[in-house]
C-alpha cells in the first residue's frame, strides 16, 4: 500500500497573549495517508481550531476536467462522524468546478466539526464522491507549523463553478468565477421568423468594472460531429427585422429571481473564490449565507436571495466560532459583506455595456434556428475569461 507523506515547515505561531485568549489550537506538518487510488488529491495541511478541524487539499486534474465535493463528506474519528460545515473554494453536489485543461490545479479547504484527538487515526469518507475516501490518516503531532492562510491559499486557484438550473421548464447554464456570475437561458423566438434567442445575464461582484462586448460572443451548430459557425445578428440587423422592440421586463425579472435563488446556496463570492456553507453548518449557526455572515440565527430567519439583506445578529468575538476562525486564519478578505439589491441594467437586445461593481446586466441576441443540429454551442469572452455553453440534443428537445 502506497502512502504519501506531506512535510511542511515548522514554525511557532501563537504568542502567550493570544494563547491565553483562545483555547489550545494546533496545526500539523506530517500526515500519512493512502491516496493511491486518487493520487491527484493531496492533503496539504490539517489545522485544529477551537471549534473545528480544517483540512486543506490540492487537486490536479489528470483525466477528468471537473471536480466537486458533497455535503456528505465527513471525518470519522473513534467511530464518531464529524460533519462538513464549510467548503472554501470547492463547489458541492450539483455545482462543479471546471478545469480548462489537464494539469491544472485547484486549492480548497474543507471545514469540519472538530475531531477530539488528532493523535488518533481518522479517515475522510463520502458515500457519493469516491475521491473523498481516504482511510487511516495519521498525524505526527510532535511537530507543528503556522496556520495556513486560507484566503491566500485558495486565491491562487479561484474556483470556476458551473451549474445548471431550470427556469420555467428551460435549462439555465450558469458560471460563477472571479466575482462574476454569467448565465444563459436559451429560448426559441418565433414572432418574426424563427431564431435561437440566448438570454444572457451577468452579475458583477468585483470591485472593478466588467465590459460586455457583443463582438466577443460566438456560436456554433454541431451536426453529426461537424461544427458550423452560427451567425449572431447585431443590433442594426435586429432592428431591420422587427417592427416593434420586445418588452422583456417580466422575462428578466423571472430569470433574475431564479439566479438569486441559486445564489442563496453561496456563503460568499469574491474575485478570489466561491465559498459554501452546508446545511449542517447553517443548523449550527456556523458560517455564511448569501454574502452575509451570520451567527445566532436559525435558517428560517435568513432570506434565500442575494438581492435582499438577511436577518443577522452581530456575533460575539469572545465566543463565536467564526470569530475565532478569522482571528487565526487572517480571512479578512473572506468576511462577508452586505450586498444590497444590485443595480440592474435591462438592455433588451444586447449591446456593448460596462457593468459597474454591484451591478447586473441582461440582454438577448438572435441566431438563425436550425432543426437538424445535434447540439448548439456558445462562447462568451468577458474580462479575458472564456465561458463555454452547450445545449445537447436533450436540452434542445426540451425547448421544442
Amino acid at each position: 500500500m502506497k502512502f504519501r507523506r506531506v512535510c511542511l515547515r515548522s514554525m511557532l505561531l501563537l504568542g502567550i497573549g493570544l494563547s491565553s485568549y483562545f483555547p489550545a489550537m494546533a496545526q500539523y506538518n506530517k500526515i500519512d495517508y493512502d491516496n493511491s487510488n486518487y493520487p491527484e488529491l493531496v492533503i496539504e495541511q490539517i489545522d485544529q481550531y477551537d471549534y473545528s478541524t480544517v483540512v486543506h487539499f490540492s487537486y490536479t486534474s489528470i483525466t477528468s476536467l471537473e471536480l466537486n465535493g458533497s455535503e456528505d463528506i465527513q471525518l470519522i474519528s473513534n467511530g464518531k462522524a464529524k460533519k462538513l460545515l464549510n467548503s472554501y473554494n470547492l463547489p458541492l453536489d450539483e455545482k462543479k468546478h471546471l478545469f480548462n485543461d489537464s494539469g491544472e490545479k485547484l486549492n480548497f479547504s474543507l471545514e469540519f466539526e472538530k475531531i477530539d484527538n488528532v493523535n488518533d487515526a481518522f479517515s475522510v469518507q463520502s458515500a457519493t464522491i469516491k475521491k473523498f475516501n481516504l482511510p487511516h490518516l495519521k498525524v505526527d503531532s510532535s511537530q507543528s507549523t503556522e496556520f495556513l492562510n486560507v484566503d491566500a491559499f485558495i486565491s491562487k486557484t479561484p474556483s470556476r463553478e458551473f451549474y445548471i438550473f431550470y427556469n420555467e421548464g428551460s435549462p439555465v447554464l450558469r458560471y460563477a468565477y472571479k466575482g462574476m456570475i454569467i448565465a444563459i437561458k436559451l429560448a426559441i423566438e418565433e414572432n418574426y421568423g424563427k431564431f435561437f434567442q440566448p438570454q444572457i445575464f451577468v452579475q458583477n461582484y468585483n470591485k472593478k468594472d466588467i465590459l460586455v462586448d457583443p463582438s466577443k460572443i460566438y456560436a456554433q451548430y454541431e451536426v453529426k460531429s461537424k461544427f458550423f459557425t452560427a451567425p449572431i445578428f447585431d443590433y442594426k440587423k435586429y432592428l431591420s427585422m422587427v417592427k416593434k422592440i420586445q418588452k422583456s421586463e417580466m422575462f428578466w425579472n423571472g430569470l433574475s429571481e431564479g439566479l438569486a435563488a441559486v445564489a442563496a446556496g453561496y456563503s460568499f463570492i469574491s474575485s478570489n473564490s466561491n465559498t459554501y456553507v452546508t446545511a449542517n453548518g447553517r443548523s449550527l449557526n456556523y458560517g455564511f449565507f448569501g454574502n452575509n455572515m451570520y451567527t445566532g440565527t436559525n435558517s428560517t430567519s435568513i432570506t434565500g436571495s442575494i438581492n435582499t439583506k438577511s436577518n443577522s445578529t452581530v456575533f460575539n468575538g469572545g465566543n463565536a466560532y467564526i470569530a475565532a476562525q478569522y482571528a487565526r486564519q487572517n480571512l479578512e478578505s473572506l468576511k462577508a459583506k452586505q450586498v444590497d439589491r444590485l443595480t440592474s441594467i435591462q438592455n433588451g437586445y444586447i449591446k456593448m455595456n460596462t457593468i459597474f461593481p454591484n451591478s447586473e446586466y441582461s440582454g438577448y441576441c438572435n441566431i438563425p434556428f436550425r432543426l437538424d443540429i445535434n447540439s448548439f454551442l456558445m462562447k462568451v469572452e468577458i474580462n479575458g475569461s472564456d465561458f463555454f455553453f452547450e445545449w445537447d440534443n436533450d436540452k434542445l428537445n426540451s425547448m421544442l
